[in-house]
């Protein structure tokens, strides 16, 4: 079998296969056999066909079989006798398979990159550091207070007033059609933080429990609508009760009901705390961000775009513009231009990350040991509890998914390795998000 490969750009080459005339014969002649002794010809008992007539019957069927034959064994071979790392079905081309003669064909595949990482030491970065300011640990209290509110009948009045939280029914329409998404049933709003719409909540005060309402709003003017495109929409709602929400009061008692502490400054600690790990991680996210930044800068490579198109499918499957059986590329046309620009440039981003990543875990002999996979699953165990262990060692236990969470930890190891090399500058931010008196401390690391 003669292969000759050809680079059509960086990620995709094309394959030219011809097999030799002595290969074609020997599965011409074991089809034939097969048609020979299993085929129904009329006037012949089975078995007994001459050969000229089976080729009349079924040559075209033969040559279509014994295609495919020798395209899948011959492709997988030369996938396997070259190591090509092809990240799509080929997309294959015949000659007609005439007996006697060689049988060619191509296959046009696109591969991953071949990616040598460079200058991923001492990388220059800065991290952005906050603590944790009294107002936010206020807001988180005061927020986790109100998730335990409970809501009560008004029953001393009937007209909605500040502060209340109606339940409503509501819908819009432009031109007597329903505007998609600015309609709801049995919706809770409370007065004077939740807007529906821009004017909704004016219209709504004042309004009687039971009683309906129709009333129209402009669509907020965007910079680039012309000055004469003012849409209007019609709004029709019914108030069905009225409430008033009961926040519980911060104190020990809460701590203890709610909060797993024992007192209301064991609480307060609990959340600063949480907060500071948040803030502690964002500040880390966003500083492996920029180092993955600069190492596609010192690193540019092609992506194959079929990668690209799968992990944008994803994207939009898990945003909920799509839905399982729609054609992306239709779906994703009915988008703004800006959205669709974003998804693209995202899904980009991704796949770079991960090939990058994995081209450096591969250049630094990395591998993760299978205590770190068991350490890390026993962690997602303690975290969702006991009763919930034998569902996510099930879910581990399948190849798939504990292979997917080997690269994961790959990657993370990869990334630690730029991390643990480059030039970090420790920058502390204020409340307002401005630098604090600059760097603080200088390089975290030379």
């Amino acid at each position: 079998m003669k292969i000759t490969i050809e680079p059509i750009t960086a990620v995709q080459k094309k394959l030219s296969f011809e097999i030799p005339s002595e290969r074609v014969g020997e599965e011409i002649e074991k089809a034939y056999r097969i048609f020979q002794n299993t085929a129904r010809v009329k006037g012949f008992r089975a078995g007994k066909a001459p050969r000229p007539l089976l080729e009349r019957h079924f040559g075209e069927q033969v040559a279509a079989e014994v295609s495919s034959l020798l395209v899948e064994e011959s492709y997988a071979k030369a996938l396997e006798e070259h190591l090509l790392p092809v990240v799509t079905q080929p997309q294959i081309v015949t000659e007609k398979l005439i007996p006697g003669q060689p049988f060619r064909y191509s296959a046009t595949v696109e591969v991953r990159p071949d990616i040598t990482v460079a200058d991923y030491e001492g990388i220059p970065v800065e991290k952005r550091v906050k603590k944790v300011a009294e107002p936010e640990i206020e807001n988180a209290l005061n927020r986790l207070a109100e998730s335990f509110a409970q809501l009560h009948p008004i029953t001393d009045r009937d007209q909605v007033d500040s502060g209340d939280v109606v339940r409503i029914d509501y819908m819009a329409f432009i031109n007597g059609r329903a505007i998609p998404g600015l309609q709801g049933k049995d919706r809770l709003v409370e007065m004077g933080k939740e807007n529906i719409f821009p004017g909704f909540q004016e219209h709504l005060q004042g309004m009687r429990r039971g009683g309906t309402a129709e009333f129209t709003l402009a669509f907020p003017q965007s910079d680039d609508a012309p000055s004469d495109s003012t849409r209007v929409a019609t709004f029709q709602v019914a108030v069905h009760d009225l409430t008033r929400k009961e926040v519980p009061p911060l104190d020990d008692e809460f701590a203890k009901d709610h909060g797993e502490c024992a007192t209301l400054a064991e609480l307060r600690e609990k959340v600063s705390r949480n907060l500071q790990q948040a803030a502690d991680r964002h500040a880390e996210n966003q500083m492996e961000e920029e180092l993955i930044t600069q190492l596609l800068i010192r690193n540019p490579f092609e992506v194959p775009p079929s990668l690209a198109r799968e992990q944008e499918h994803r994207i939009l499957l898990e945003a909920g513009v799509l839905r399982a059986g729609d054609d992306p590329a239709a779906k994703k046309a009915t988008l703004p231009e800006g959205l669709r620009e974003e998804f693209t440039t995202r899904a980009r981003r991704q796949v770079q990350t991960v090939l990058l990543l994995d081209a450096l875990a591969k250049q630094l002999e990395l591998a993760v040991p299978e205590e770190d996979l068991r350490q890390y699953i026993e962690e997602v165990i303690a975290a969702n509890g006991a009763e919930r262990q034998q569902q996510i060692e099930a879910f581990y236990a399948k190849e798939e998914n504990r292979h997917a969470l080997e690269r994961r930890l790959l990657h993370e190891k990869a990334l630690r390795s730029v991390v643990d090399k480059a030039a970090i500058k420790i920058v502390e931010e204020s409340e307002g998000g401005e630098d604090a008196g600059g760097v603080a401390g200088g390089a975290e690391k030379d």
